[in-house]
C-alpha cells in the first residue's frame, strides 16, 4: 500500500515539476534508493536472523517501520515533501526490511509441525508476497476517497497491529551452535545455496524476473499515463492485479502436501514472461486489465513455489541467511529492475520496457524447463531439510 502511495505521489510530482516525461525515471530513482541498501544490508540482516530472537528483533524492525511510515505522513499531509526525501525515507525502509523479511520467513518451520509445514509456508508465501501485489489494490481504493496523505497515515497505524501481535507471541529460541564470525556465516549460507542446483537455480531465476519482470507494478502509475488515463483507472489496473494475485495465493495455500513444486515454479515463471508481454501489446485499459490480472497471478505461484523450495531445502540453523538471499533479490535487484525498466521506459515508452522484460524472462524460463532437470524434478521436502542434494545442472 505504501509502495502503492509512494508510486503515485512520485508522478505527481514529476508532474509538478514540470518534466512528466520523468516521471517513469523518478520512479525508478526511487527503485534505486531501495536497491542500494538492498543490496549492502541484505544478507546481514539473514546472519543476524540466524543468532538473534526472531520475535525480538521483529519487533524492533516493525517499531522502526512504523516510525518511518509516520514520518512519510506527517510530510505528505502537509504538502512539503520533495523527491530527496521520498529518497532518503526509502533508503530507511529497505534497510529495516533487510533485517525484518529473513527473520519473519525463517520463523515459519518453527511454528508448526511437519505434518503442517508446506501449508504454512504456502500461507506464509501467499501473505508475505501477496502484499506487494494485493497491496496496491487496497491503496488504489483508499487513495480516491482519503488522498495520498489519509494513505500514507493509515499505512503507519496499520503497523500497531503486527507490533501487538508479537508482543504476544513465545520468545524463539536462539541456536547456541550460531558463533561463528559475521562474514563466515555469510559465506556458509551462500555456499549451501552454491552446493544445491535447485537452490541455485531457483535464485537465478528470480534475479531474473526481479529485474526485468516483477516490477511492472510499480511501473503501473506510467502505464496508466501511457494509456492516458487517471486515478480510477489506475485503479482498475490495481483491482485486476490483486485479483489474480489473490487468485494465485488461493492456488499456492491450496496444494498443501503436493511436492512437485520445481516443475510448477519452472512453469509459473515461463508464463507470467509471455503474459506480461502480452500487457506490454496492450493499449486499452480493458486489455490491459485481462494481462495484468493474469501475469500477477502467475507471478504469485512463481514466488510460492520459489519460497517452498527455499525454506524445505534448508535447514533451521541457516534458514535466515538462505532466505535473505530471496530478501536482497526483492529488496536489492527488484528496485534496481524498476530503475531499469523505468529508463527503458522513459526513452522506448513503457510498454515497449514490459515487451522486453518479459522476452528475457521467457527465454530464461524456456532453458530452465529444457535444460536444467534438477529445478524441473525438484520435489518440497516434507520437513525442512529432507531432500537429498543432487548433483549439479
Amino acid at each position: 500500500m505504501q509502495q502503492f502511495g509512494l508510486g503515485w505521489l512520485v508522478v505527481q510530482l514529476a508532474i509538478k515539476d514540470g518534466v512528466p516525461h520523468l516521471a517513469p525515471f523518478y520512479l525508478g530513482l526511487v527503485g534505486l534508493s531501495r536497491a542500494v541498501p538492498g543490496l549492502a544490508f541484505g544478507l546481514f540482516g539473514g546472519a543476524v536472523a540466524d543468532r538473534a530472537d526472531r520475535r525480538r528483533l521483529l519487533l524492533v524492525t516493525q517499531t522502526s517501520a512504523a516510525i518511518v511510515a509516520a514520518i512519510l505522513a506527517a510530510l505528505t499531509i502537509s504538502e512539503h515533501i520533495n523527491i530527496v526525501e521520498i529518497v532518503l525515507l526509502s533508503a530507511m525502509n529497505s534497510i529495516i526490511f533487510s533485517f525484518d523479511a529473513p527473520s519473519r520467513q525463517a520463523m515459519v518451520p518453527r511454528l508448526v509441525s511437519d505434518r503442517e509445514l508446506m501449508s504454512a509456508i504456502g500461507l506464509n508465501s501467499a501473505a508475505f508476497n501477496g502484499a506487494t501485489l494485493v497491496g496496491p489494490l487496497l491503496g488504489g481504493v483508499l487513495i480516491i476517497p482519503f488522498g495520498v496523505g489519509g494513505l500514507m497515515l493509515l499505512n503507519a497505524v496499520s503497523y500497531l497491529a503486527i507490533v501487538v501481535a508479537l508482543f504476544l507471541m513465545r520468545p524463539q529460541p536462539v541456536d547456541a551452535s550460531v558463533r561463528r564470525p559475521l562474514l563466515e556465516s555469510i559465506r556458509e549460507g551462500l555456499s549451501f545455496i552454491r552446493g544445491d542446483p535447485v537452490l541455485r537455480w531457483v535464485v537465478v531465476l528470480s534475479v531474473a524476473t526481479a529485474l526485468f519482470t516483477r516490477p511492472y507494478i510499480q511501473l503501473l502509475p506510467a502505464e496508466a499515463q501511457f494509456l492516458g488515463v487517471g486515478a480510477l483507472e489506475l485503479s482498475l489496473l490495481l483491482a485486476a492485479s490483486g485479483g489474480g494475485a489473490l487468485v494465485g495465493a488461493l492456488i499456492t495455500a491450496s496444494l498443501g502436501a503436493w511436492r512437485r513444486r520445481g516443475a510448477l515454479l519452472v512453469g509459473a515463471a515461463l508464463a507470467h514472461g509471455v503474459l506480461l508481454m502480452f500487457f506490454g501489446a496492450q493499449h486499452s485499459v480493458v486489455g490491459a486489465m485481462v494481462f495484468v490480472g493474469l501475469t500477477s497471478l502467475a507471478v504469485m505461484v512463481y514466488l510460492g513455489m520459489a519460497n517452498t523450495l527455499m525454506q524445505t531445502r534448508t535447514p533451521d540453523a541457516i534458514r535466515g541467511r538462505v532466505m535473505s538471499v530471496n530478501t536482497m533479490v526483492f529488496m536489492g535487484f527488484m528496485p534496481l529492475g524498476q530503475m531499469l525498466l523505468g529508463s527503458v521506459g522513459t526513452f522506448a515508452g513503457i510498454n515497449n520496457a514490459f515487451l522486453a522484460g518479459g522476452v528475457v524472462v521467457t527465454l530464461l524460463a524456456g532453458y530452465a524447463a529444457l535444460r536444467v532437470t534438477a529445478l524441473r524434478e525438484a520435489m518440497a521436502a516434507t520437513r525442512p531439510h529432507a531432500v537429498a542434494r543432487g548433483a549439479s545442472s
